[in-house]
This record gives C-alpha cells, sequence and structure tokens, in this order.
C-alpha cells in the first residue's frame, strides 16, 4: 500500500514533481516541488487529512479562491489550488529566506528598528486583506517570512477555510489560532471576529519581537489562555529601557482584553507605531509589571465580561483537551488548586439543583483533603468547613456521604468511617466504619456503600444487605437513577488500575459483567438508567482515557476520547446531561543553562521526561518524553545545545554519551526490558544485552573509552537490582556491584564504581576488587558523577533556592564548594536526580515537574 507522501506524488505527477518536505505544522504539510509547466520551483502546501476531510473539496476552494485575489507587496501570492484524491493543496512561491520564527530562534530579541519596521509591513499588509474583507485569524512569527529583508504574510488560505468549517474543527482535536497569539475573544469562540482579533496578533508578535517572547507564557495552552483572559501584559521599557515610549504605548494598545480599546484597524496600528508622540488612551498609572494577578482577581471576577471570558477559556480547553467523536462541549474550567500533588482533585459531585458542585481536594497545601464548594456562578472555590474529610456522595435530599480519617494510596481509597454532613454544612455524624465508597439511593434514604469485613471487600445495598463480595478490591458504588440497579467496579488488588465494570439488581444478580479494562476509575450512571458511563483506557490503545457507555444489555460503545495529555476521570452526571470530569496534569519542563549567565533557556515542557543527559563537551543534550500520547512508550530525543529542534532517535531513555560523544546508551522498559546503543550521527541502533533485565535504572549507565564496554543497573529475575559490566556487542554481564545498589555512577578510566547499597555508599573495583566504604557520602546526597580527571565525586544538594554542587575526595571525605546553580523556578519543583552537568562544570541541565489538576463541567454527552 503506497505511503500518503506516495499517493500524493502521483497524484499531482502531471503538474507539480515533489522533492522534498520543507516543514510540518498542526494544519498542513510544506513540500518543494517543481512547477512543471512553468519550470519554477514552489511550495506547496497539502491539509492534513482530518483537516481536509471537516472542511471539504468545495469549501476550501472555494474560500482559496477569495485568498487568490489578495496582490500586495508583503502578502504571499498564490499560485495555484486543488483537490487530487483525497488532498486539498495550494500552491505558492518558494521564498528563499527563512520565517520570523527562524530569526527569533536564532536572535531571541530583534534590533528595535528591525522590529518596527517588520510589525510595519505586516499591518500594511493586515489593512489591505482587513479592506477586502478578510481576517487572517492565524498571525504569528511561524506566518511572517522574510526574503531580501522584506516581510510576507503566509496562510490566509487554510485560516479562512478553517474558521467556515465552524464548530466541526472541535472534531480534528486541532485548534485555529495559536495561544501565545490568540485574542481574547477568538479564545472565547467567537465566530465573528474583526480586524481587531488580528490587530491583538500582531500586537503580541511584535512584543515577542522586542522582549524575546509573548507577552503571556505557560506550561499548557489553557494556562496561557487564562493568563491572556486576566493579565495585564507587563510593559516593555522596564524590560528593554531603549524601546521608545511611543512604540510600547501602541503594543499595550493592541493588547487590550476589549477589542474596543484596542486600534480599530491594522492601519491605524502602523500610524501608532511610526509616530513619536502616541500615548496610550487611559493608561494605567500602575508601575511597569503590574499585573491582573498581582493585584488579586477580584475586580476581574466582578466584571459579567468575565464570564464569558471563562466560558471562552473552556472553549478553547475543549478543542485541546476533548477530541470528540460523539457530541461534547466543555462548558467551563470551574477549578485548578495549585498543589504539586497528582491527587489535587479527589472526587467531585453536582449537588441536587445541577449547578452546585462540592469536591474534596488537597487545595492549595497539597497534603490533607478538605471538602469545596462552587455555587452556580463558579466565582471561586470556598471551603465547607470539614477538614480531613473525603466526599463520597450527595442524596436527592441534599445529604453529603462522606468518609472521615480514610488513608491513601495514590488516588486509591483505602476505607474510614462514614459519616453523613448537611450541604449546609454542620458536624459529621457517623455512621459506619471501614468504608471505602458509598452512594445515595435515589430518594436520599439508604444507601449502598464498599466496606472492608473480615479482609473481604462487600457491596452492600442498603447497609447491612451484601450484593456481592471479593478478595480482590471494589470501588465507585453507584446506585442506578431508578434505584433497582447497582453498578462498581471490580479490580484485582488494591493496587491494580485494571478492572471490570459490574452491574447488579437487588438480589445481588449479575445484569452485566464487562471484560478487562486496562485502567478504569470514575463511574456514574446517565440519567435514564439505561446505562452507565466510566473513564479509562481499554488496553487495546492504552494511550487515552476513553468515556465509554456500557448498556445494560450490550458491550461498551466508546463516545469520546478524552485526552492527550493528563490523566482524566469521570467524577458525576447531572440530571440535565453535563458531566463532571477532573484532569491530572503532570508536566515537566527542562531547562538548559550556563554557570554565571543571568538566563536559562526552557527547551519545552514534555507530557513526561526524563533525563536529561549532556555530553562530556556540553554540546549534545539527550532526553526523552512520552509525547501527546502518553502511554508507556518514551522515545529518546538528542538536540545540540546551542540548536533549536530536538531529533527523535527512536524509542526508550538515556543514559549516556560515550567520551567522544558519538554513540549513547540507552534503555528501553520493555518486557524483557533492553539496552540499546544509539549512534548520535549516521547508523543504526543495536541491542546490547540478551533480554536478561526485568528492570533498569534510568539513572545509572555508562560507556567505556575503549568503546568495547558498557556499564548498567537493574534487575533480573527473582533478584535485587545490582550494577553490571558487559561487553560489546555482546559478551556476557558481570556483576560489579551487591544486590540492592539503589544508584551508582562509572568512573572515567572505568576501572571504579561508587554505589548506594541500602544506606550506604561504596566504591567497587569493575575488575572484582572487594567494595571499601566512600567517605563523606550521605544518602541523602544525589550522586551526580566523577570528576573528569577521575580524582573527586561531584554531589550536589538543595542549599536555600540553590543547588550546591560539591567536590568530594572519596578517600577523606573532604568537601569542597565545585558552584552553586540558583534555577529560575522556586520552591519544591525542581527534581535533583535529573540534573546533569557537562565536564567543565558550567553548563548544566535539569527538569522541573508541577502537578496540576483541574475540574471540568462538559454539556453535552448521550
Amino acid at each position: 500500500m503506497p505511503s500518503a507522501k506516495e499517493s500524493l506524488i502521483e497524484a499531482l505527477k502531471d503538474t507539480y514533481a515533489l522533492e522534498r518536505e520543507l516543514g510540518r505544522g498542526g494544519m498542513a504539510t510544506v513540500y518543494l516541488a517543481h512547477d512543471l509547466k512553468h519550470d519554477r520551483q514552489v511550495a506547496i502546501k497539502v491539509l492534513r487529512p482530518e483537516l481536509a476531510a471537516v472542511i471539504g473539496a468545495e469549501r476550501f476552494l472555494s474560500e482559496i479562491k477569495t485568498t487568490a485575489h489578495l496582490q500586495h507587496p508583503h502578502i504571499l501570492p498564490l499560485f495555484d489550488s486543488g483537490a487530487a484524491d483525497s488532498f486539498l493543496f495550494y500552491v505558492m512561491p518558494f521564498v528563499e529566506g527563512e520565517s520570523l520564527r527562524d530569526r527569533l530562534n536564532r536572535e531571541k530579541q530583534l534590533p528595535i528598528p528591525d522590529a518596527v519596521r517588520i510589525a510595519s509591513e505586516v499591518a500594511g499588509a493586515l489593512d489591505y486583506a482587513h479592506r477586502h474583507g478578510i481576517i487572517h485569524r492565524d498571525i504569528k512569527p511561524e506566518n511572517i517570512l522574510l526574503h531580501d529583508g522584506r516581510a510576507l504574510v503566509a496562510d490566509f488560505g487554510i485560516a479562512l477555510a478553517a474558521s467556515s468549517a465552524g464548530g466541526r474543527m472541535t472534531e480534528t482535536g486541532m485548534s485555529l489560532g495559536t495561544p501565545h497569539y490568540m485574542s481574547p475573544e477568538q479564545a472565547m469562540g467567537d465566530r465573528e471576529l474583526t480586524a481587531r482579533s488580528d490587530v491583538y496578533a500582531l500586537g503580541a508578535m511584535t512584543y515577542e519581537m522586542l522582549l524575546g517572547e509573548p507577552p503571556f507564557t505557560g506550561p499548557t495552552a489553557q494556562s496561557i489562555v487564562a493568563k491572556v483572559m486576566t493579565e495585564k501584559p507587563a510593559g516593555l521599557i522596564a524590560r528593554r529601557e531603549r524601546i521608545p515610549p511611543a512604540v510600547e504605548a501602541t503594543v499595550l494598545t493592541a493588547l487590550e482584553k476589549l477589542p474596543a480599546d484596542r486600534f480599530a484597524t491594522a492601519k491605524e496600528f502602523g500610524e501608532a507605531l511610526a509616530s513619536s508622540s502616541f500615548t496610550r488612551a487611559g493608561a494605567s498609572s500602575l508601575p511597569h509589571g503590574d499585573t491582573a494577578s498581582s493585584r488579586g482577581l477580584g475586580a476581574w471576577i466582578r466584571n459579567p465580561w468575565s464570564w464569558a471570558a471563562l466560558a471562552g477559556l473552556a472553549a478553547l480547553a475543549a478543542t485541546m483537551v476533548i477530541r470528540a467523536g460523539g457530541s461534547a462541549s466543555v462548558a467551563r474550567v470551574v477549578y485548578t488548586p495549585k498543589t504539586f500533588r497528582p491527587e489535587g482533585i479527589f472526587s467531585a459531585r453536582f449537588a441536587p439543583d445541577g449547578q452546585t458542585i462540592v469536591f474534596s481536594s488537597t487545595g492549595e497545601t497539597g497534603t490533607v483533603s478538605h471538602l469545596f464548594v462552587v455555587r452556580p456562578d463558579y466565582p471561586a472555590a470556598e471551603p465547607l468547613g470539614s477538614d480531613s474529610t473525603h466526599l463520597l456522595s450527595i442524596s436527592s435530599t441534599g445529604m453529603l456521604a462522606v468518609v472521615t480519617g480514610a488513608q491513601y494510596l495514590g488516588h486509591r481509597l483505602f476505607e474510614g468511617t462514614l459519616a453523613t454532613l448537611p450541604l449546609g454544612g454542620g458536624a459529621p455524624r457517623e455512621v459506619l466504619a471501614r468504608v471505602r465508597d458509598a452512594d445515595w439511593s435515589p430518594d436520599g434514604t439508604a444507601m449502598a456503600v464498599i466496606r472492608t469485613v473480615d479482609k473481604d471487600d462487600r457491596l452492600e445495598y442498603p447497609i447491612g444487605t451484601v450484593l456481592s463480595r471479593s478478595a480482590g478490591y471494589l470501588s465507585d458504588v453507584r446506585v442506578s437513577p431508578t434505584g433497582d440497579h447497582v453498578a462498581y467496579f471490580e479490580h484485582p488488588s488494591k493496587y491494580d488500575d485494571r478492572g471490570t465494570v459490574v452491574i447488579v439488581d437487588r438480589t445481588g444478580r449479575v445484569i452485566s459483567r464487562s471484560g478487562i479494562y486496562w485502567s478504569i476509575e470514575g463511574l456514574a450512571w446517565r440519567r435514564d438508567g439505561s446505562a452507565v458511563l466510566f473513564s479509562g483506557t481499554d488496553g487495546s490503545n492504552g494511550t487515552y482515557t476513553n468515556l465509554t457507555v456500557y448498556t445494560l444489555d450490550r458491550h461498551n460503545t466508546v463516545r469520546l476520547v478524552l485526552s492527550s495529555a493528563g490523566g482524566l476521570t469521570l467524577q458525576d452526571a447531572a440530571a440535565n446531561g453535563r458531566l463532571l470530569v477532573t484532569r491530572d496534569d503532570q508536566p515537566y519542563r527542562l531547562f538548559l543553562g550556563d554557570v554565571g549567565s543571568a538566563e536559562e533557556r526552557e527547551l519545552g515542557w514534555q507530557d513526561v521526561s526524563t533525563g536529561p543527559v549532556l555530553s562530556g563537551d556540553g554540546k549534545l543534550l539527550s532526553f526523552s518524553d512520552q509525547g501527546i500520547t502518553g502511554g508507556l512508550t518514551y522515545s529518546v530525543l538528542l538536540r545540540k545545545t546551542d540548536g533549536a529542534a530536538a531529533a527523535r532517535l527512536g524509542e526508550g531513555q538515556p543514559l549516556a554519551f560515550s567520551p567522544d560523544a558519538r554513540s549513547m546508551l540507552v534503555m528501553v522498559q520493555t518486557t524483557p526490558a533492553k539496552l540499546m546503543l544509539y549512534p548520535t550521527g549516521p547508523g543504526e541502533p543495536r541491542q546490547l544485552d540478551q533480554g536478561q533485565f526485568v528492570s533498569l535504572s534510568y539513572k545509572d549507565g555508562g560507556l567505556f573509552a575503549d568503546g568495547k564496554r558498557y556499564f548498567v543497573c537493574g534487575a533480573m529475575a527473582q533478584q535485587a537490582s545490582r550494577c553490571w559490566v558487559g561487553g560489546i556487542p555482546g559478551e556476557a554481564l558481570k556483576p560489579v556491584t551487591p544486590e540492592g545498589t539503589l544508584k551508582a555512577t562509572l568512573s572515567p578510566d572505568g576501572e571504579r564504581v561508587v554505589a548506594q547499597v541500602g544506606d550506604s555508599f561504596g566504591i567497587y573495583l569493575v575488575s572484582g576488587g572487594a567494595g571499601r566504604r566512600a567517605r563523606g557520602l550521605l544518602p541523602t546526597d544525589v550522586l551526580a558523577r566523577w570528576s573528569p580527571d577521575g580524582r573527586e565525586l561531584w554531589v550536589w544538594h538543595e542549599e536555600g533556592v540553590a543547588i550546591r554542587v560539591d567536590r568530594l575526595d572519596p578517600e577523606s571525605g573532604r568537601r569542597t564548594l565545585l558552584t552553586m546553580i540558583t534555577p529560575r523556578e522556586r520552591a519544591g519543583t525542581r527534581q535533583l536526580g535529573t540534573l546533569t552537568l557537562a565536564d567543565d562544570a558550567r553548563r548544566y541541565a535539569y527538569v522541573q515537574i508541577r502537578y496540576t489538576s483541574s475540574l471540568f463541567v462538559v454539556n453535552g454527552v448521550p
């Protein structure tokens, strides 16, 4: 079967000869091609198949025809367009040069005259397009080409065609517009955008040209848009004093929240930019850098327009988070606690009115669970007044069922004391001990409970009437709206996320039992009692959290794929069809820096990122991530520390570069685990071990200078973890440390290993000599590496807001300061175990993690 590219080549062969791929974006792929008729090089932009299917050939060609009439010196012209087989494409001149994004990646900040000139040229192009009734909708540095010093605005075609597809865009999982440059009204989902929206994007882009970053940044699209909605951009002059006041005033006017407060036209923006006397109308007297968040959000919360903004933020979240196979949209984001634990929100339920929401959360503390309530207008979460309490359910009469004194394992609730609590507040009334979960009957007079009796889990409904017993682990009990059936999950053990959906009647007779799901939690009845909905993965793809409808008389049907980043859990379903959904995000942030430099480079957020590993010369950096799909598969990424792009080498997680940086030791956590040698240049990867390892340590490993041996730590079947030396290409492995080794590092000469075994560190000879105690090392030290000359060890620990790296003489235990690293982020978000240093101890990289949980309301699920 031909590939997509081969099919495209065949479809266009009579008019265009494709030569190579130039770039790939969120909506299209660009190819360099030869125009056979006119004997010239052109760029062909081909829409992604899913976007082409949503837009349709007729709509696409109609809208492209409109943009073909745009003839302006700063607009990239359109040569041709068409539909070939299933492909939709249009043809543009091939521009020798670079994009504005390329230049910003290289220079970060542009000279002020260059930034003003480029912004003025783009403003002229937009003004011309606006006067012809065309709004771009996606102005960003990637869409500005620089040719002979002249700015050319590209991609009017896709923006116009995609916007005409309206709500169907959500079916692709893509959004039109980029959060950093998206105006508040565009983030709100307004279909009828005006020129003022493009003016906002141009202001954001100009801001970035002048300061090196957009006005608002953040770890996720949702967090960026939240800032777009709620915060004022920081002043420019405070960060770059040579910027003329009129230029700052122009940019900040373009970035006003309300469209009416911005320039009405791009022409006005350009004229203000060229004026030396322009000032902002009604400019705030707040000092540079003051934001809405620094002054508090009270005024914003009281502003009625802000409720529309919240809905708009959620509309973006629907595009970014939900890929709809049925019909659904996120109504609004309800709550995001600032917590460093993935279990930030434990459970959530609708009150009888279907509007008020009660949930239990670790809140701002990240420790003990408390109850919170949010009212129908969702201004803020308020404490309900009962500490150390976990919510289970809310009755039709407004009575809460809670558990107090509960113990947890991750997100799994062990057991506690069942109690009832009025929604209006009051003291809990204890009902029953050793209860894990409970749900009220429809009339609020009885409860179904899951509790532990004689080491078995029992489902009782009402309390005292046993419907089911299990030696495994039962969870998420839910009574049907009619009161005739009870649904719950049955897990193999309390440590296992796998599970089966079980539905029983009032006698305990099993009405329905699903197959095993790879991961399962979060259960709710559909309001007519005909089916249950739950969240989990079925094991066939293992990468998405599926919202599934499981009826009483037939097997499950996947209706929505809800997550491409972070785990989602269904919490509740209201009588009006709304769902409560929580999402746990685990964003890992990768930084690269040089000791003594005022700046650290943020290399982006990964859904999951481990490593990083620096080559000895500090020129190469490798790390791993799970991409947008999540799951259990990691990919190895490699980039030059002075470059922009990262190359994906293959599956696995990096352990160490070879001394000459020409190859890299990589672990792959399959079953059994694999140890791979990846070339950093041309060449093929190869497997080093014979699949003996059950697991490998992602922090410990090394390649010998002779290129013939490797060092790795891991566990084999029925053995505790220890470290081994093996030969390349496949000599037998030889153990070099005792069983129970926790972490280890190999000396540059390949003769010694320092390893932590139990609570003590020892030095072990690779040749097999007896280990001896390494002095001056504590179990709390993070063992970084040997120094390049092999005479000392480098260890580190936190010292205030900095990371102190010490030189340690392993013989005497004497410590001296090597360097101090002060990361940009503070307060407990570093992972010191991921810090890596180059041989000169000046270049470093590390990963930070910040867990967040969010609560969403989802509309329109069948």
